[in-house]
Protein backbone atom coordinates (compact mmCIF):
# COMPACT_ATOMS: atom_id res chain seq x y z
CA UNK A 1 0.00 0.00 0.00
CA UNK A 2 1.21 3.49 -0.85
CA UNK A 3 0.89 6.79 1.00
CA UNK A 4 -0.14 10.03 -0.68
CA UNK A 5 2.37 12.88 -0.78
CA UNK A 6 0.77 14.63 2.24
CA UNK A 7 0.55 11.35 4.18
CA UNK A 8 4.21 10.67 3.39
CA UNK A 9 5.19 14.12 4.69
CA UNK A 10 3.32 13.48 7.95
CA UNK A 11 4.83 10.00 8.19
CA UNK A 12 8.33 11.50 7.85
CA UNK A 13 7.61 13.75 10.83
CA UNK A 14 6.35 10.76 12.81
CA UNK A 15 9.43 8.68 11.95
CA UNK A 16 11.65 11.52 13.21
CA UNK A 17 9.69 11.94 16.45
CA UNK A 18 9.03 8.20 16.94
CA UNK A 19 6.05 8.95 19.24
CA UNK A 20 3.97 12.10 19.04
CA UNK A 21 0.75 13.74 20.09
CA UNK A 22 -1.20 15.87 17.62
CA UNK A 23 0.34 19.10 19.02
CA UNK A 24 3.87 17.67 18.56
CA UNK A 25 3.16 16.88 14.92
CA UNK A 26 1.69 20.33 14.27
CA UNK A 27 4.76 21.98 15.84
CA UNK A 28 7.21 20.35 13.39
CA UNK A 29 5.35 21.57 10.29
CA UNK A 30 6.76 24.74 8.70
CA UNK A 31 4.53 27.81 8.24
CA UNK A 32 1.81 27.87 7.02
CA UNK A 33 0.87 24.95 9.27
CA UNK A 34 -1.94 22.63 8.18
CA UNK A 35 -5.24 22.74 10.05
CA UNK A 36 -5.61 20.40 13.01
CA UNK A 37 -8.54 18.73 11.26
CA UNK A 38 -6.37 18.05 8.19
CA UNK A 39 -3.69 16.31 10.28
CA UNK A 40 -6.40 14.40 12.20
CA UNK A 41 -7.90 13.17 8.90
CA UNK A 42 -4.49 12.10 7.59
CA UNK A 43 -3.73 10.22 10.82
CA UNK A 44 -7.10 8.47 10.68
CA UNK A 45 -6.47 7.40 7.06
CA UNK A 46 -2.93 6.23 7.85
CA UNK A 47 -4.20 4.27 10.87
CA UNK A 48 -6.73 2.57 8.59
CA UNK A 49 -3.97 1.70 6.12
CA UNK A 50 -1.89 0.14 8.91
CA UNK A 51 0.95 2.68 8.89
CA UNK A 52 0.19 4.39 12.21
CA UNK A 53 -0.91 3.13 15.60
CA UNK A 54 -1.87 5.05 18.71
CA UNK A 55 -2.14 4.70 22.44
CA UNK A 56 -4.92 6.48 24.35
CA UNK A 57 -3.56 8.49 27.26
CA UNK A 58 -6.53 10.15 28.93
CA UNK A 59 -8.31 12.03 26.15
CA UNK A 60 -5.18 12.34 24.00
CA UNK A 61 -3.81 9.92 21.43
CA UNK A 62 -0.08 9.29 21.22
CA UNK A 63 0.71 8.22 17.66
CA UNK A 64 3.59 6.00 16.59
CA UNK A 65 4.71 4.45 13.28
CA UNK A 66 3.86 0.79 12.65
CA UNK A 67 6.08 0.63 9.55
CA UNK A 68 9.82 1.30 9.56
CA UNK A 69 11.01 4.02 7.18
CA UNK A 70 13.50 1.78 5.36
CA UNK A 71 10.86 -0.96 4.95
CA UNK A 72 8.39 1.47 3.41
CA UNK A 73 10.89 2.97 0.98
CA UNK A 74 12.40 -0.39 -0.03
CA UNK A 75 8.90 -1.72 -0.91
CA UNK A 76 8.15 1.54 -2.69
CA UNK A 77 11.38 1.22 -4.71
CA UNK A 78 10.64 -2.42 -5.55
CA UNK A 79 7.25 -1.33 -6.93
CA UNK A 80 8.89 1.33 -9.09
CA UNK A 81 11.47 -1.12 -10.44
CA UNK A 82 8.78 -3.67 -11.37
Amino acid sequence: MKLSKTEEELMNHLWKLNKAFMKDLLEVYPEPKPATTTVATLLKRMTGKGFVGYKLLGNARQYYPLVKKKDYFSKHLDGLIK
